[in-house]
């Protein structure tokens, strides 16, 4: 089967599923680079402004999956360049894990903001405050905390969103490469027995029916030749 003759995936009705998987993977490298640096501030900055525990650990996690992806994300890039099936499917493959891990740090994360408790929240709102010089009352921190929760909320479900159907074009392409592949081979995999017996078969027959057709051809000249040599010793 010639690759030409492959299905061309698509995503958002016209696009190749090539050019989504290789802006996914630039994006994925840039953006997961991108935020496990502000992470890995955030962290160097906790000494100065101390952060509960549970907000310690969603930042750990949030940090490291980034990193990975952004890492992963340049092997993508890279295999959507060149049309490596391993490399698209083991970047489709850390898409698939990356949204498990970030639907179950958002979670965690939306799970702790949500409990936390309020005064506390506050108490931490005006000390930060402070701490860059702004002036906020107690009653601003409370609006602006409500706020973001409503916004945290938002940001995560768009995103596992966003990640869920990155995954679904990433493995789109992965399945196209892999039917390339397989076209790939078929080329090279030589015809099979009957077509090559074939001929042999018809060769083969041929020769029997010509030994067929003359069955005392060399008898008859040996005979031919045992007669004259009779008739040489009876002259």
């Amino acid at each position: 089967m010639p690759i030409s003759s492959v299905r061309t995936r698509k995503f958002l009705c016209c696009l190749p599923a090539r050019l989504g998987a290789f802006i996914l993977a630039l994006v994925a490298m840039i953006g997961g680079s991108f935020v496990a640096g502000v992470g890995i501030i955030q962290l160097a900055g906790v000494s100065q402004a101390p952060v509960e525990k549970s907000d310690l650990i969603a930042l750990y996690i949030q940090t490291i999956m980034y990193a990975i992806l952004g890492i992963v994300g340049a092997f993508g890039f890279v295999g959507a360049l060149i049309r490596n099936y391993r490399m698209v499917s083991n970047f489709a493959i850390v898409l698939a894990v990356h949204l498990g891990f970030s639907i179950a740090s958002g979670i965690f994360s939306i799970y702790a903001m949500f409990t936390r408790d309020a005064s506390t929240a506050v108490a931490q709102c005006l000390v930060n405050a402070s701490v860059q010089g702004v002036e906020v009352t107690q009653t601003d921190c409370q609006n602006g905390i409500t706020v973001m929760k409503g916004v945290m909320v938002a940001v995560y479900v768009i995103t596992w969103l966003i990640q869920l159907y990155a995954y679904f074009i990433v493995e789109r392409y992965a399945d196209q490469l892999e039917e390339e592949d397989l076209a790939k081979q078929a080329r090279v995999v030589p015809r099979s027995l009957p077509e090559i017996s074939a001929p042999l078969n018809q060769m083969s027959a041929y020769s029997g029916y010509n030994n067929s057709a003359y069955p005392f051809a060399e008898g008859h000249s040996a005979f031919g030749s045992q007669g004259r040599r009779d008739q040489g010793h009876m002259v």
